[in-house]
């Protein structure tokens, strides 16, 4: 990786490790699919000057979008009312080995018996971690969380099909097909909505306000920026750094436990991924149109 593209991939880590925080402070006084609405309708006014058509994507964009977007983030903000900052810093990279068992069946790549050893130990990683005596009540936030990571795999499938979509594009569409989908979920499966706008403290908007700009407009652009210029498994490795800052943020802010189990369990499941994303040599890619 180029200096600069180094620099971007460890303040997307930092983005994104420190999301966790933001988001389980903001799902505990807004309800979580309405929360990430809020994000998203932020997200959109931001980048409405950007918002244009995109002739001939739409039928990757449209669930690419969906499942990166909407249905990702409902999941994840569910799963982490459910359960915590750190939980969720680690469960989500098994969208990583996931991505790879997909990007098998749906783009015909390989996968060699190395990766398949990795695969098994992330997830056995997953189980231990679960397994901790302060995760026992957390079973609805895990299952949510894996299923966030199972969505998310597909989307980044999705992403690596797209070509010539800017970030700030393809994020503002994101938006637009999200916002309706995720008012409606919440509307239907959630309660006090209207009344949290109201009620919750400075630190729930402030949670909200670092969704939005360090999560969403500096994390997940910086992403798609570094996927339109290196493989996807060469940019996983490197953001595995993410959790890090996710689990020590949870352990700073939130006074969150550090439990042998939760260091058994997190180290497992980053090692497993890491063997994974283990190759001898990373090709950069032509960076798309309007990067």
């Amino acid at each position: 990786m180029r200096p600069v593209h180094i620099l971007l991939a460890l303040i997307v880590c930092i983005a994104w490790g420190l999301n966790a925080v933001a988001g389980k402070i903001g799902v505990t006084y807004f309800p979580p699919v309405f929360f990430t609405a809020l994000r998203f309708v932020f997200v959109l006014m931001c980048l409405l000057p950007w918002l244009k058509p995109v002739p001939g994507q739409w039928s990757v964009l449209i669930p690419a979008v969906f499942f990166m977007g909407g249905l990702h983030f409902a999941l994840i903000f569910s799963g982490v009312k459910y359960s915590d900052a750190s939980t969720m810093a680690i469960v989500n990279q098994l969208y990583v080995p996931i991505s790879v068992l997909l990007a098998m069946v749906w783009l015909d790549e390989s996968v060699p018996l190395r990766r398949w050893a990795g695969i098994a130990l992330a997830f056995c990683g997953v189980v231990v971690f679960s397994l901790d005596a302060g995760h026992r009540t957390h079973v609805l936030g895990l299952t949510l969380l894996i299923l966030d990571a199972v969505a998310m795999a597909i989307g980044t499938v999705l992403l690596r099909k797209l070509s010539g979509v800017s970030p700030f594009v393809m994020q503002g569409w994101m938006a637009v097909l999200g916002i309706p989908f995720l008012f409606a979920t919440s509307f239907v499966f959630e309660t006090g909505q209207i009344a949290s706008l109201s009620t919750v403290p400075w630190q729930a908007w402030a949670a909200l306000a670092y969704t939005v700009i360090c999560g969403s407009l500096i994390g997940h652009t910086g992403y798609y920026v570094l996927l339109q210029h290196y493989e996807v498994s060469l940019v996983g490795s490197v953001l595995l750094l993410g959790p890090v800052f996710g689990v020590l943020g949870g352990v700073a802010f939130l006074g969150e436990p550090f439990t042998p189990m939760i260091v058994l369990g997190a180290a497992m499941t980053l090692f497993g991924v890491g063997i994974v994303l283990r190759r001898t040599n990373f090709r950069a890619l032509e960076p798309a149109e309007g990067v």
